[in-house]
């Protein structure tokens, strides 16, 4: 589905509460970027499946959609999560903002979290559209055409988009950082049934 079609869809999105508390007693967030977020269908996306993904949760999760510039205030909730013992998800949308905005998105992942990212690439038109996960389970999912690779993975690379590392697993602090260079949030909220499972099987792990 083209993006201009997914914008029109989720215009009128409202998104449910920012965090939800399971019976385990971790909490489950949304952190929500507002301006900086590149893809507001990446945020209805995650916000469709909060409460299933809190049922799942081991630890507490914090999931960033579609990000762009991460101001300072935000990037201290990520780091002091990470530091707590939080699984964090931090998706990228730098594939759709300005050159500007990545380069301080770059800028942010190195010096905060030193997560090295390269230059847009646009994967489309192609054959195989699809993002090959090997953690936490071998799964192909849709990419959103265009990607952030990562340069120099610090890290696990648990993504490959035609050969290039788009995503990885590191430990920082006691949690841990899940960093996507490919938009999930659009196949969630399209109702993707493997990408779903995909990101259940993540906050189980």
């Amino acid at each position: 589905m083209h993006r201009r079609t997914f914008l029109s869809y989720t215009a009128g999105v409202v998104t449910l509460p920012s965090w939800i508390d399971v019976p385990q007693r971790s909490r489950i967030e949304l952190l929500d970027l507002e301006d900086n977020c590149c893809l507001r269908e990446s945020v209805a996306g995650y916000s469709g499946v909060l409460a299933d993904v809190g049922r799942a949760a081991r630890r507490s999760v914090l999931i960033v959609p579609a990000a762009a510039r991460i101001p300072a205030p935000p990037m201290r909730t990520i780091v002091h999560s990470l530091q707590a013992g939080a699984v964090v998800i931090l998706e990228s949308g730098t594939g759709f903002a300005s050159e500007q905005d990545f380069r301080a998105h770059r800028d942010a992942l190195r010096d905060s979290l030193a997560v090295r990212v390269s230059a847009l690439v646009q994967l489309w038109p192609r054959r195989t559209p699809y993002v090959d996960y090997s953690w936490p389970h071998a799964a192909k999912l849709r990419d959103f055409s265009r990607v952030i690779p990562l340069d120099q993975p610090t890290g696990e690379t648990i993504g490959f988009a035609d050969g290039q590392p788009v995503a990885l697993r590191r430990q920082v602090g006691r949690g841990t950082l899940i960093f996507l260079g490919s938009p999930l949030g659009p196949a969630l909220w399209a109702g993707d049934a493997d990408a779903k499972r995909w990101l259940l099987d993540v906050v189980r792990s």
